[in-house]
């Protein structure tokens, strides 16, 4: 039974080689013709059809003049934006913290070395206020208000120069504060 199958499947295999390497019959064509060149549609069919209008020249030489009328009220609009400008300013003026940075200089268990870290601030930086700020038993000395964390990093070079471990630490700061930090 198996020989059978066996060569059941060697018979298919050389018809099947015999196929593939025979050539085909017949004469060979030189010329090559173009698909695309043969190729014709009519679309007039399915085409969109539209009127045909002439323009006279005397229609498009006039013109209609448009006169502009102005307003019996401009102040009205002006008066309007005037006082819900007023409301913002005094809102926004009313705001006296937001997010901010400010400058560690001081971390630890002393109080005269935190004395002392605060005198360093008020002597070296007269521009920039000293906050300490006391969690028992830690003192920590953080100087100015700073919008922005370039601001302070353009002050901290300064300071690492006497602590070297400053650091930028975000905080909520005072706004009128960090408007006279230069």
């Amino acid at each position: 039974m198996i020989f059978k199958y066996l060569a059941l499947g060697m018979a298919s295999a050389l018809l099947l080689i015999g196929c593939v390497t025979s050539k085909p019959v017949g004469t060979k064509s030189t010329t090559t013709v173009d698909p695309y060149s043969t190729y014709d549609e009519d679309f007039t069919a399915i085409r969109p059809r539209y009127k045909e209008t002439v323009i006279s020249e005397s229609a498009t030489a006039k013109k209609p003049e448009v006169k502009r009328v102005l307003s019996d009220q401009p102040l009205h609009i002006n008066r309007q934006l005037d006082a819900v400008v007023d409301t913002i300013a005094l809102r926004n003026k009313s705001i006296r913290f937001a997010a901010g940075f400010r400058i560690q200089i001081y971390v630890g268990n002393t109080r005269k070395e935190a004395d002392d870290a605060r005198l360093y601030s008020y002597q070296t930086f007269p521009e920039l206020n000293p906050y300490m700020v006391y969690n028992q038993p830690t003192y920590r000395i953080r100087i100015g208000d700073f919008m922005t964390r370039l601001d302070a990093e353009r002050y901290l070079q300064q300071v690492r120069q006497r602590y070297e471990s400053a650091v930028v630490v975000p905080e909520k700061i005072d706004l009128k504060k960090s408007l006279l930090v230069k």
